[in-house]
């Protein structure tokens, strides 16, 4: 008997990228309204702030900013909250990573206000998803809230991404890497992706795009963003690590990989590892607990090593986990009603051990 459960594809209002586009932004912004409350991330304050309050002022729309204060915690997003709702704003904007972002689709829910994300780092895929993470103060995981509607505009100007740390253009990489192992194993597996229903073709399709754009262009992209180039192998994996990830994870589905996560940033050895490079490593876990093909896990461990995405406990700083430790991020990602869950064969913690055992070296 074939899936009762519906399709379901979300997806942002309208995304936009390009080098200087924040310049030209305000006839985007000026169809979502005339008061503006932005979130801006302090290190990109001096040039992305200017521009986007020009690019209001340029069209007649009030603005206001504040600076993000450095993590994403219930306490700052009530805070930031009541801040904005004092401002009678008709949109949020926040531009910056993903905690940033977060931060605003999290302000913008609680106000019922429609959002806009402003990537400054092309290192995950939450601008485009209705899904924001939440940490505490030691910045570990604490929740995953699903909201109600995806972001309305995401404006991604790539001459300000290409001068972040390359650092973080890889472990958008990895995190785009995970969309479709993920979907693949969801959609044979448990069936169910962050926005309800089932997988569509066209999700699994957009998955499937994010591995093979990152494999065919992520080491190009990297050398051309560390000598300052704006490419098209750059603009390829700016778009896959925002977009092609964000559409494919969201309406494909999860599994191991971001499974994971969720227990290695319960460790804090991991704290240093950004959220792609643990996702990354979830990629290399999920192909040992699939048992993928040698052709394709060779494919993917000789990209790591080319760009420098972890394969190794060590690479993600557990190179001196004991047991007890990997029983923890164990524990966590195994979890009921965690993503591992979704793939088809079921993984216990002491899979799960065994296999974190494997990938010392």
């Amino acid at each position: 008997m074939s899936d009762q459960r519906p399709v379901v594809f979300a997806a942002p209002g309208m995304y936009v990228q390009g080098p200087w586009i924040l310049g030209s932004c305000g006839s985007h912004l000026g169809q979502l309204g005339d008061r503006i409350w932005g979130l801006v991330d302090p290190n990109v304050w001096e040039e992305v702030e200017l521009a986007l309050s020009d690019a209001c002022r340029a069209e007649g729309i009030g603005w206001h900013s504040e600076r993000f204060p450095g993590e994403c915690t219930e306490e700052t997003v009530s805070a930031l909250t009541q801040a904005a709702k004092a401002r009678i704003p008709d949109v949020i904007v926040a531009a910056g990573g993903g905690k940033t972002l977060d931060t605003g689709k999290l302000i913008a829910e609680n106000l019922n206000l429609p959002s806009v994300m402003v990537p400054t780092i092309a290192a995950t895929d939450a601008p485009t998803s209705r899904v924001a993470v939440l940490y505490n103060d030691q910045h570990a995981q604490v929740r995953v809230a699903k909201l109600h509607a995806n972001p309305a505009l995401v404006l991604v100007d790539t001459a300000v991404i290409i001068k972040a740390p390359v650092r973080f253009l890889v472990a958008g990489m990895g995190d785009a890497l995970s969309t479709w192992p993920e979907a693949r194993a969801n959609n044979a597996g448990a069936r169910r992706t962050p926005v309800g229903g089932v997988a569509s073709r066209t999700a699994l399709a957009i998955a499937e795009l994010s591995y093979r754009v990152i494999l065919e262009h992520g080491r190009v992209a990297k050398a051309d963003a560390e000598a300052g180039r704006l490419s098209e192998a750059v603009e390829a994996v700016v778009e896959a690590n925002t977009l092609l990830s964000g559409l494919g994870f969201e309406s494909g589905g999860l599994a191991a990989c971001h499974a994971l996560h969720a227990g290695l940033s319960a460790m804090p050895e991991c704290h240093s590892a950004m959220h792609g490079e643990k996702v990354a490593f979830g990629v290399v876990v999920q192909s040992v607990l699939e048992d993928w093909g040698r052709r394709e896990r060779k494919e993917l461990l000789r990209f790591y090593r080319d760009v420098g995405l972890p394969a190794t406990l060590g690479a993600i700083g557990l190179g001196g986990a004991t047991r007890e430790d990997l029983e923890k991020i164990a524990a966590i990602s195994c979890a009921p009603g965690t993503h591992m869950h979704n793939l088809p064969a079921p993984v216990t913690p002491e899979r799960l051990v065994d296999v974190l055992n494997s990938l010392r070296d």
